[in-house]
């Protein structure tokens, strides 16, 4: 009985292990527009719950775009 017990923690363990919603998303931020040179940068963002393409986003204002699209 006390090893069907245990048996059943360490699956328990397991599974909550592998179901973690931390993850670490490369994101790329780039900026073009008709009057600015284009610019990219890379960085690396932590988050708690999600997924990282839930962080992609794309806005244009007065002519100038900003784009980020995570990995």
């Amino acid at each position: 009985m006390r090893k069907l017990l245990l048996g059943f923690a360490v699956i328990g363990m397991i599974s909550l292990a592998s179901c973690s919603k931390e993850r670490d998303c490369k994101c790329t931020t780039s900026i073009t527009g008709d009057s600015i040179a284009t610019s990219s940068s890379t960085s690396t963002v932590h988050i708690e719950d999600g997924r990282c393409r839930d962080m992609n986003s794309e806005t244009t204002i007065l002519g100038i775009t900003s784009k980020v699209v995570c990995k």
